[in-house]
Protein backbone atom coordinates (compact mmCIF):
# COMPACT_ATOMS: atom_id res chain seq x y z
CA UNK A 1 0.00 0.00 0.00
CA UNK A 2 2.87 2.27 0.50
CA UNK A 3 4.16 2.66 -2.69
CA UNK A 4 0.63 3.57 -4.44
CA UNK A 5 0.74 6.69 -2.52
CA UNK A 6 2.88 9.60 -3.92
CA UNK A 7 4.76 12.40 -2.34
CA UNK A 8 4.20 15.45 -2.64
CA UNK A 9 6.31 17.35 -5.12
CA UNK A 10 7.29 19.96 -2.96
CA UNK A 11 8.07 17.20 0.40
CA UNK A 12 10.07 15.00 -1.57
CA UNK A 13 13.46 17.15 -0.50
CA UNK A 14 12.56 14.95 2.69
CA UNK A 15 12.85 11.55 1.46
CA UNK A 16 16.27 11.07 0.02
CA UNK A 17 18.52 8.36 -0.86
CA UNK A 18 22.46 8.96 -0.84
CA UNK A 19 24.09 6.33 -3.02
CA UNK A 20 27.50 5.20 -4.39
CA UNK A 21 28.35 2.27 -6.32
CA UNK A 22 31.94 2.12 -5.05
CA UNK A 23 34.24 4.01 -2.67
CA UNK A 24 36.02 5.80 -6.04
CA UNK A 25 32.02 6.69 -7.55
CA UNK A 26 30.71 10.02 -6.92
CA UNK A 27 27.84 10.43 -4.34
CA UNK A 28 24.16 10.41 -6.13
CA UNK A 29 21.15 11.59 -4.33
CA UNK A 30 17.98 9.97 -5.53
CA UNK A 31 14.47 11.88 -3.87
CA UNK A 32 11.11 9.12 -3.50
CA UNK A 33 8.83 10.16 -5.41
CA UNK A 34 6.32 7.62 -3.13
CA UNK A 35 6.36 6.90 0.46
CA UNK A 36 9.06 4.15 1.60
CA UNK A 37 7.71 1.14 3.58
CA UNK A 38 10.35 1.55 6.70
CA UNK A 39 10.42 5.18 7.57
CA UNK A 40 8.59 6.04 10.28
CA UNK A 41 6.21 8.47 8.71
CA UNK A 42 4.47 5.41 6.34
CA UNK A 43 2.28 4.06 8.59
CA UNK A 44 0.73 7.19 8.96
CA UNK A 45 0.95 8.71 5.39
CA UNK A 46 -1.08 5.38 4.55
CA UNK A 47 -3.98 5.92 7.05
CA UNK A 48 -4.23 9.58 6.36
CA UNK A 49 -4.65 9.07 2.60
CA UNK A 50 -7.10 6.54 3.04
CA UNK A 51 -8.98 9.03 5.73
CA UNK A 52 -9.30 11.56 3.44
CA UNK A 53 -10.34 9.85 -0.01
CA UNK A 54 -12.89 8.69 2.66
CA UNK A 55 -13.81 12.19 3.16
CA UNK A 56 -13.04 13.28 -0.22
CA UNK A 57 -15.48 10.69 -2.28
CA UNK A 58 -17.48 9.12 0.57
CA UNK A 59 -20.34 11.07 -0.67
CA UNK A 60 -19.95 8.91 -4.07
CA UNK A 61 -19.75 5.70 -2.36
CA UNK A 62 -21.32 5.76 1.23
CA UNK A 63 -20.80 2.13 1.86
CA UNK A 64 -16.97 2.12 0.83
CA UNK A 65 -16.58 5.32 3.02
CA UNK A 66 -18.19 4.00 6.16
CA UNK A 67 -16.17 0.21 5.83
CA UNK A 68 -12.75 2.55 5.37
CA UNK A 69 -13.20 5.20 7.97
CA UNK A 70 -14.29 2.17 10.74
CA UNK A 71 -12.56 -1.43 9.44
CA UNK A 72 -9.21 -0.85 7.98
CA UNK A 73 -6.61 -2.33 9.82
CA UNK A 74 -2.92 -0.67 7.98
CA UNK A 75 -3.71 -2.09 4.94
CA UNK A 76 -6.05 -4.52 5.70
CA UNK A 77 -10.11 -4.28 5.15
CA UNK A 78 -11.90 -6.42 8.21
CA UNK A 79 -15.54 -5.75 7.15
CA UNK A 80 -18.92 -7.52 6.44
CA UNK A 81 -22.28 -7.68 4.73
CA UNK A 82 -26.14 -8.73 5.95
CA UNK A 83 -26.75 -10.56 3.00
CA UNK A 84 -24.83 -11.04 -0.66
CA UNK A 85 -26.55 -7.99 -2.32
CA UNK A 86 -25.17 -5.56 0.10
CA UNK A 87 -21.24 -7.64 0.00
CA UNK A 88 -21.83 -7.08 -3.84
CA UNK A 89 -22.42 -3.28 -3.85
CA UNK A 90 -19.96 -2.67 -1.62
CA UNK A 91 -17.31 -4.67 -2.80
CA UNK A 92 -18.25 -1.80 -6.23
CA UNK A 93 -18.18 1.00 -3.88
CA UNK A 94 -14.57 -0.40 -2.65
CA UNK A 95 -12.87 -1.09 -5.92
CA UNK A 96 -14.35 2.40 -7.64
CA UNK A 97 -13.09 4.91 -4.54
CA UNK A 98 -9.42 3.11 -4.37
CA UNK A 99 -9.49 3.46 -7.94
CA UNK A 100 -10.28 7.00 -7.92
CA UNK A 101 -7.03 7.28 -5.43
CA UNK A 102 -4.80 5.64 -8.08
CA UNK A 103 -4.86 2.64 -5.83
CA UNK A 104 -5.78 -1.21 -6.98
CA UNK A 105 -7.39 -3.39 -3.92
CA UNK A 106 -5.90 -6.93 -3.60
CA UNK A 107 -6.98 -10.34 -1.76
Amino acid sequence: MFRMVFIDESRRDLLRIVWKESIDDSIKTYKMNRVVYGTTCAPYLAQRVLKQLAMDDGHNYPLAASAVSSDMYMDDLLTGAADIYSAKQLKEQLIALFRGGGMQLHK
